[in-house]
């Protein structure tokens, strides 16, 4: 196959869930022998046009003082359109957005919407947690433009992939006739580098002290994301526990501050981004990884990266968490998203965190969720859908 696939982040340009999952499938369709063409993000100090064996990656979409809701659109289609002589097999999209570009082309390959949590419902909700400002009054101004883009896209799309039953079900809920066009994938995890290293030996190189009980979540401090509750949920646990925050967002200085509130200065650390081999430390150095999201958990590509490092989750019941948890071991989602039912639940989860179940963790991730296994089934979707344009230039037979 030839593909043209356009993505509004890249890894390890941008250290997001999205962009881990946006690199790991193109690099390894790639690896398969399809010649892949990606678009993405212009990175300064990365050249504009670089090319790995079968996949030429191009970061030629503006990043700038204008919002990418609006410039993605525009360079997605101009930059499809000038590459047309390429004739595409297949054209993938990871979000409406860039899928907007794709549909108003006016190219007729057969196209692919990768459903990540739907933007105009996150942006509805990151609006209800905003006060009255610039910040809400921009977001939405946003939201008729995002849900156009997904209604099109959608439309337009041959196959619309989600990655969980959850995801599924908001979309369908949203765009009931694309129904029949919907074909559930996974997410995965890399597990070989994703995987156990010595717990003690993390934490010393960390800084982390070896007698104290340590909880880690990594998010992007964003509203949805629920960190305020874990804090809070925190403080209702035995003050032997100890809790790392990795990532960065709007929210870092509103929960340092909520930290302090809390009595909790001196158990929580909010560490900002990290390497890929310090965030493979964090994950080993918990006795305990937390998915406190409040809503929209698509996925959760940090779930199974923490599980694949033997290190056990536990999580709110929102979103696919339920879906990703449940099967290793129920006690593992709390019995809501409130405060007191995480602390319940992460105290239940470390009585189990011991070494037989931290290797059934590790397990468990390899199974289901290694990328070897997981793109088998990318690869035959994307084939069976390049296929519909064929079958549709044949005519009925």
């Amino acid at each position: 196959m030839r593909l043209l696939i356009a993505a509004g982040e890249w890894f390890p340009d941008r250290a997001s869930g999205y962009a881990r999952l946006v690199t790991e499938t193109t690099r390894r369709l790639a690896e398969r022998g399809h010649e892949v063409t990606a678009l993405v993000p212009r990175h300064d100090g990365r050249p504009p046009v670089t090319t790995e064996g079968s996949l030429t990656l191009r970061r030629q979409l503006r990043r700038g003082r204008l919002p990418v809701t609006f410039t993605d659109v525009i360079d997605t289609g101009r930059r499809a359109r000038s590459l047309a002589a390429s004739r595409f097999d297949l054209f993938v999209a990871h979000g409406p957005t860039n899928g907007f570009g794709l549909a108003t082309s006016r190219l007729e390959s057969p196209l692919v919407l990768v459903y990540h949590p739907s933007p105009a419902r996150e942006a509805r909700f990151v609006r209800t947690r905003l006060s009255l400002g610039r910040e809400s009054l921009s977001t939405l101004a946003l939201i008729p433009a995002l849900a156009l883009y997904e209604r099109a896209t959608v439309a337009r799309a041959d196959l619309i992939v989600p990655l969980s039953e959850y995801s599924r079900g908001l979309l369908v809920d949203d765009h009931p006739r694309a129904a029949a066009k919907v074909r559930r994938l996974s997410g995965g995890v890399d597990t070989a580098a994703f995987s156990p290293v010595d717990q003690g030996e993390a934490r010393a190189r960390l800084g982390v002290s070896s007698d104290r009980r340590l909880l880690v979540t990594v998010r992007r401090l964003e509203p949805r994301m629920g960190i305020e509750v874990l804090l809070r949920a925190l403080r209702r646990l035995p003050d032997t526990i100890d809790l790392a925050v990795v990532g960065e967002g709007t929210l870092a200085g509103t929960l340092k501050r909520l930290t302090k509130e809390l009595g909790l200065a001196s158990r929580v650390r909010v560490v900002g981004l990290v390497s890929e081999t310090e965030l493979v430390d964090w994950y080993c150095a918990a006795d305990l990884f937390v998915i406190p999201t409040i809503a929209y958990e698509g996925f959760g590509l940090v779930t199974v990266e923490a599980l694949a490092c033997g290190t056990p989750v536990v999580g709110t019941p929102v979103g696919a968490t339920t879906e990703l948890l449940a099967p290793l071991d129920p006690r593992l989602v709390a019995s809501s998203s409130s405060e007191e039912a995480l602390a319940s639940a992460i105290s239940e989860a470390l009585a189990l965190a011991d070494p037989e179940f931290r290797a059934r963790c590790r397990r468990y991730a390899h199974e289901r969720f290694s990328w070897e296994t997981v793109v088998d089934a990318w690869e035959e979707a994307f084939i069976e859908a390049s296929r519909k344009d064929t079958l549709q230039s044949q005519g009925p037979g």
